[in-house]
């Protein structure tokens, strides 16, 4: 499709406890009731909530390093009569199309003919990445078999995504597979042999999928009309794996927004999108976008106004004629370090490690060391950096102060990174399908951009608290008077108004949270504990009454019992536990030793950053049902669970605790979140952006270390995000001369140029904050003081020393700042002679103690890391 292009600068099903909304005669009660909770909440918002009204269509600030589009982003226009003339004038913007990683691209539109109500099958588009230009001659064949519609061979599209709830049963057929044809009948558009049955798949490695008719058939000679496609593409993507968006739906104002998620070689091999070629030309990729407006494709007859659908696949020759191709340039998946340099380790928090991952590549250019780095807990990264062992790293990221040892080097603390922690989503207005309420018309086909939350609220979703929370948590006895999920939560409706139109079947899934514990994590507990509502819950004062005025049920919320008084006893946590016991049996009638417990439910991440691409993919990597499949194929050897198919765009409701910069790169929205004791005050919830970091990093204070600053949530200061967090280099200043040199390297580099906001490597990635420059100053100070070393004072008499204890830190009273350890005294690095070398080694006896003290400091942590989740494997064990 030739179109204007400018380059700019700016289902799952309902779950079995789900009834869905009744047909013929109950579908008018399903109705009153709708209005009656309606009612309940107009009143409820009318007289409850200050700062904000009741209408539709709430708006946000959107979080830091979101929807900003960059130097590279691209804007098509589709021209008259382009696409079957239904979307002539529509302009397409893809945020960014250059130094690319595997990351999230937001690609928006204006000017589209809206979505209707009737059908997801007309006036939508679907997304898809390919390894060939598909607007280039066909490379494989000669003369008269160069086959114009070749490219969409090399598209990563077809594995069978569930469809939308929405408009009933209307979906396109073959709208999410390979199919060649309309819906059964032949297209006259179509190149390939009449013989075809789905468009072919070839992977840039040159392997082949053939079309599955007689004369290019499946591998292995597999019946087409018994095997479906995306069986056959599972050799290369599925479900889980693929990117490809079948369905972006059009607004009522003829807006629409997706976030694609661009996949590197690293992630989808049969593509190779970023891998050098034997001459090191980078292999690009395409993005392309196909139309589906609202004429038969076969007949041409105009169907908007009905609910019939447009038909067919995206790759149908029909539909693939309207394509839309935007390059995609990605960097080299390969380091561009040498391999046979020696390595200076760090280690450290996971706020470092989009950082981190974007200056490696330039570090080793600018300062000739190459950087490793691996992250861990703030626990972990200290026993590093005091580690003694020639291969134990030096520098460890932390926003908890490093505390030395009695007679050691105090840790020297520079601050690298300003960026929060989130709570970040994926969630789409859900609204009920024939309303003509117009408030619900301007939230069809949107995607939700903001949502507000209160201590409380997070504190009821990490303690498992709403029903749905839990393997059949309505039949659990702990949580019978509890809301089934938040969004049947009156707390969270006040607060959240537009959400009162949303069906009331809505698949939410559990928090995801990550696993082990965490500075980050603290913070959240930190300020959880700061709020007097969340406290009182967590000590299990119930949520007042409140009566469903059309059912007559009483709610009563309150604690899931397994978490009372958790995080009451005056130590922060640095962890989100799970629990709760509860286990269901995914197949009775078959007397089967399996179970669904709460580590099914919802899995820990693995890491932030997976948090937040499994948000993007809306997939929570959860196993609740019976394997159906396996058992009866190995006959009944084989029982287990599997895992559950991503949820799609349309049905998504997607949550995850992670990072500002994790969640910038794949594009996701976070919560506001309450800073302010009045959770009915609209006006006191803070967005994280780069004022609102900025607000909070002014009003940190020092912690037991002075060099470390942090924010207390209690202080509240007005617009500052309450989990904003620096991240701090902890270097041992008395490592080697070499390695104290390359330290201050990289400091130095992180407080200069590393500062410098962008998408390509050595910038700071969006989702961070450029440190103040009183900040840079100390971290170029901190520079300084690492380079020059530190000796050891000389040996005083012999005394009794006692270790100050590394603690969990300590809930803080207003106007006090939690702590990773109490205050110790600071010997001065000022004053310590410079060094030649690494300093000379103390007494062997003193060494011993070091030794010592660090084991069992590593010891104590690793086995504090590891308790809850090897009690968590046991428990599991235990059920099955």
């Amino acid at each position: 499709m030739s179109a204007t292009v400018a380059t700019g600068t700016t289902g799952q099903q309902p779950a079995p406890d789900d009834l869905p909304p009744p047909r013929g005669a109950a579908r008018a009660v399903w109705k009153r009731r709708l209005a009656g909770a309606g009612v309940v909440g107009v009143l409820l918002l009318a007289t409850l909530v200050r700062g904000a009204t009741a209408t539709a269509g709430d708006t946000f600030v959107p979080p830091l390093g979101v929807d900003v589009p960059t130097s590279s982003a691209k804007t098509i226009t589709v021209k008259p009569g382009e696409a079957g003339g239904d979307f002539d004038g529509t302009e397409i913007t893809v945020s960014q199309t250059r130094d690319l990683g595997n990351q999230g691209i937001t690609i928006s539109w204006k000017n589209a003919p809206p979505t209707p109500d009737a059908t997801i099958g007309q006036n939508v588009f679907a997304f898809m990445q390919c390894w060939g230009d598909p607007d280039a001659p066909d490379p494989f064949h000669e003369g008269a078999a160069k086959d114009p519609l070749w490219g969409r061979e090399t598209c990563q599209f077809g594995a069978l995504l569930d469809t939308p709830v929405w408009g009933g049963d209307k979906a396109p057929g073959g709208g999410t597979i390979r199919t060649v044809g309309i819906n059964g009948l032949p297209d006259p558009a179509e190149t390939l042999p009449p013989d075809a049955v789905i468009a072919p798949f070839r992977s840039v490695k040159g392997t082949r999928i053939g079309h599955g008719g007689r004369s290019d058939p499946y591998p292995g000679n597999l019946d087409p009309q018994t095997t479906g496609s995306d069986v056959i593409m599972s050799e290369y993507f599925d479900k889980n794996k693929t990117n490809e968006i079948p369905y972006g739906y059009t607004a009522g104002d003829g807006t629409g927004r997706v976030v694609f998620e661009a996949q590197t070689d690293m992630e989808a091999p049969h593509l190779g999108c970023g891998l050098p070629d034997s001459g090191g030309v980078i292999q690009p990729c395409w993005l392309v976008i196909v139309p589906r407006g609202h004429h038969d494709p076969l007949t041409g007859d105009k169907l908007d106004g009905t609910d019939v659908p447009v038909n067919g696949s995206p790759l149908a020759a029909t539909h693939w004629k309207h394509r839309i191709a935007v390059r995609l340039d990605f960097r080299s998946v390969q380091t561009p370090c040498p391999i046979d340099q020696a390595e200076r380790a760090t280690v450290g928090s996971e706020m470092a490690a989009p950082a981190m991952q974007a200056w490696q590549p330039a570090l080793c250019g600018r300062t000739g060391n190459v950087y490793g780095y691996t992250p861990t807990s703030e626990d972990e990264t200290s026993s590093a950096v005091l580690g003694t062992g020639d291969n134990s790293p030096g520098l460890g990221f932390t926003s908890s102060p490093v505390v030395g040892v009695p007679g050691g080097p105090p840790p020297v603390h520079a601050p690298v990174a300003l960026s929060s922690v989130v709570v970040a989503f994926t969630i789409d207005n859900q609204v009920n399908p024939g309303s003509t309420n117009p408030e619900e018309e301007l939230l069809r086909a949107r995607q939700v951009n903001g949502m507000r939350l209160t201590p409380k609220l997070v504190a009821k979703l990490l303690t498992s608290s709403y029903q749905r929370d839990i393997p059949d948590g309505s039949k659990a006895e702990h949580l019978k008077d509890n809301y089934r999920t938040i969004l049947a939560d009156p707390e969270f409706i006040t607060i959240n108004p537009d959400f009162r139109f949303s069906r009331a079947n809505r698949d939410i899934q559990p928090v995801m949270v990550p696993l082990g514990g965490s500075a980050a994590n603290r913070a959240v507990w930190a300020w959880i504990l700061a709020d007097k509502a969340a406290r009182d819950f967590l000590s299990g004062v119930p949520d007042p009454e409140h009566k469903d005025p059309v059912t007559g049920v009483t709610y009563h919320m309150k604690v899931n019992s397994y978490y009372q008084d958790f995080g009451l006893d005056g130590v922060v946590p640095d962890r989100f536990p799970k629990s709760d016991p509860t286990c269901s049996d995914p197949r009775p009638d078959l007397k089967l030793d399996l179970r669904v417990c709460i580590f099914n439910k919802q899995p820990y991440t693995s890491s932030m950053t997976d948090g937040a691409q499994q948000t993007l993919k809306a997939d929570t990597h959860s196993e609740v049902e019976f394997d159906e499949a396996k058992y009866q194929s190995s006959d009944h050897q084989i029982v287990t669970l599997k895992r559950a198919a991503p949820q799609t765009k349309g049905n998504r409701w997607v949550m995850a605790i992670t990072d500002s910069a994790s969640a910038a790169r794949f594009g996701l929205y976070s919560a506001s979140l309450l800073n302010g004791s009045d959770p009915t005050d609209l006006n006191a919830y803070v967005t994280p952006t780069k004022q609102s970091l900025q607000a909070a990093v002014a009003a940190m204070g020092p912690t037991a270390n002075p060099d470390v600053l942090a924010l207390d949530p209690a202080l509240k200061k007005p617009g500052a995000y309450p989990l904003t967090m620096l991240t701090y280099a902890a270097v041992d200043p008395s490592r080697g001369q070499a390695l104290r040199e390359a330290y201050a390297k990289l400091i130095e580099f992180v407080a200069g140029d590393g500062q410098n906001e962008g998408v390509s490597v050595g910038n700071l990635p969006p989702g961070y904050v450029p440190l103040p420059d009183s900040l840079k100053a100390k971290a170029r100070s901190a520079a300084e003081m690492v380079r020059r070393g530190w000796t050891a004072p000389p040996t005083p008499a012999a005394t009794t020393t006692t270790a100050a204890p590394v603690t969990g830190g300590t809930l803080p009273a207003r106007g006090s700042v939690p702590s990773a350890a109490p205050t110790s005294a600071r010997p001065s690095l000022s004053a310590a002679p410079v060094p030649a070398a690494r300093a000379t080694d103390p007494e062997p006896v003193e060494w011993a103690q070091r030794y010592l003290l660090s084991m069992i400091l590593g010891a104590g942590l690793l086995a504090a890391a590891a308790g809850p989740v090897l009690t968590g494997l046991a428990r599991r064990r235990e059920r099955r």
